[in-house]
């Protein structure tokens, strides 16, 4: 891991969270964010996500918010052109389970969109599994959503655990054992 990447670790850990930001700005009320929160322990959706639902705040100014706290660029993932090798890269039920979407690849850096949810050890995760360094972008939450069900469909994922089960069985029926 490069000392940059470990620099962005380290900004990622210490930045402010994302309530703090918005109160901030004057998007919501002390009031809001409070109900957010709870509905969030309740729910276990991203506090962004559910502030959005509630009415509180528009996508764009969460992404605006987003862009200003984690110091990133934004970018449309929606209408990016991912190449193949881009798309498979990474498993996409772990896009999904994180809410990443790889757009491009150049040199050794993997450039992906959030939609905040980020955490350093994910980030370090896909470094250390794929040999790239990340650049990350912010995304709207319904452009990742989209571009996760539309480039990275979850039935591959759901084909790929049949193929694995299917195999597991038939080690199993042909074993000791056997009922």
């Amino acid at each position: 891991m490069s000392i940059q990447r470990k620099a962005l670790g380290h900004r990622l850990l210490r930045q402010r969270k994302l309530g703090e930001v918005l109160l901030e700005e004057g998007y919501i009320t002390d009031e809001q964010l409070a109900s957010a929160v709870e509905e969030q322990k309740a729910t276990g959706s991203l506090l962004g996500e559910v502030l959005v639902s509630s009415g509180y705040v528009t996508e764009w100014e969460v992404a605006k918010c987003l862009v200003g706290q984690m110091q990133l660029p934004f970018v449309c993932s929606t209408h990016y052109d991912i190449p193949k090798e881009a798309i498979e890269l990474l498993p996409h039920a772990f896009l999904h389970q994180h809410r990443l979407v790889p757009l491009d690849i150049f040199g050794n850096v993997l450039v992906m969109a959030t939609a905040g949810n980020l955490s350093p050890d994910v980030v370090e995760e896909i470094e250390v599994s794929t040999k790239y360094e990340v650049a990350l972008f912010v995304a709207l939450h319904s452009d990742v959503q989209e571009t996760l069900q539309n480039r990275f469909p979850l039935e591959k994922v759901t084909n790929e655990l049949s193929s694995k089960f299917d195999q597991l069985f038939k080690g199993l029926d042909s074993g000791p054992g056997r009922l």
